[in-house]
């Protein structure tokens, strides 16, 4: 099992702007069909967990940490006195620390793309298998996020990289990185051919068809990634290439990277996660989650 996971969380969030300029992405808030107040740093975060994680590096950036250092304590000694004549409120804040004492909070200091966001967490990896994923993607089902444990679990039968994935129409591959398969014999799970970030309809359409799908269906990722060791040997070489000058390491250039090196595999759960990094996004993702019939 890998027992590591990295949470990029670092972007400036441009697409939840003006939001973003005073709330980081990780800390979008969200209301549950029950009531209860979350945020999306802790339902990913309760996923993670709830999978077996057991150690989560988020990434952030050194301008809000201070503010992911707060939210996580649970508030100042203000809160804290609250707390103590609130059983409801201590409760929450009790939930918060066992989050807490189960993430590393990672600074990136240049906002140099999601690859690089990655790469700042070289030390805390220290080497070892980890799981990214998605700082805007919340898995699901909640309380038993298969998302993830179908990802984890063809990493330990393969012990290499292994990407969740969903299906996509035409229309809107420009939005993802799209990846190619080719059948494996298992049911939704297929080795991957090739990948392109955002590519164009047309160089989906005569590069990217995975056989099985429908016509108009490409396979993006859905937010979920598992790589072994060789990850940062791959960002090491990015790094003493000095990718840097193009401006943003990719992912998807560390993927392409390992491809050249081992295989990779494919898997398409049964359930799609939400994602709220954008201001339509973050409707449904916030509609869906507190049970909304008309979203």
């Amino acid at each position: 099992m890998i027992h590591k996971a990295i949470a990029p969380m670092a972007g400036l969030g441009t697409r939840l702007y003006p939001i973003s300029v005073v709330l980081p992405k990780g800390l979008m808030p969200f209301a549950l069909s029950d009531g209860r107040l979350t945020t999306g740093l802790q339902l990913i975060a309760e996923s993670l967990l709830a999978a077996g994680v057991e150690q989560i590096g988020v990434v952030v950036s050194p301008e809000n940490r201070p503010v992911y250092e707060a939210f996580l304590s649970g508030g100042d000694s203000r809160y804290q006195a609250v707390c103590a004549r609130r059983p409801e409120m201590q409760t929450i804040c009790d939930a918060l620390q066992r989050i807490r004492a189960h993430v590393q909070l990672i600074e990136q200091r240049e906002l140099r793309g999601l690859g690089h966001a990655v790469w700042c967490a070289r030390e805390f990896a220290l080497g070892e298998p980890t799981l990214v994923l998605l700082g805007d993607h919340i898995p699901l089902p909640l309380d038993a996020p298969a998302m993830i444990l179908d990802v984890a679990r063809v990493y330990e039968r393969y012990e290499t990289p292994v990407y969740g994935v969903h299906r996509v129409p035409v229309s809107k591959v420009s939005q993802y990185g799209v990846l190619q398969g080719a059948s494996t014999g298992t049911p939704s799970v297929y080795r991957l051919c090739r990948l392109e970030e955002k590519p164009t309809p047309e160089y989906a359409q005569q590069h990217l068809r995975t056989e099985g799908l429908g016509a108009d269906e490409f396979f993006a990722h859905n937010g979920v990634y598992a790589f072994p060791p060789a990850l940062w040997a791959v960002l090491e070489s990015m790094d003493a290439d000095d990718t840097r000058t193009t401006g943003e390491w990719t992912l998807t250039a560390a993927q392409q990277r390992l491809l050249e090196r081992m295989p990779a595999y494919l898997v398409e759960s049964a359930h799609s996660g939400l994602d709220f990094g954008t201001a339509q996004e973050y409707r449904r993702a916030f509609g869906a989650l507190a049970g909304f019939s008309d979203v």
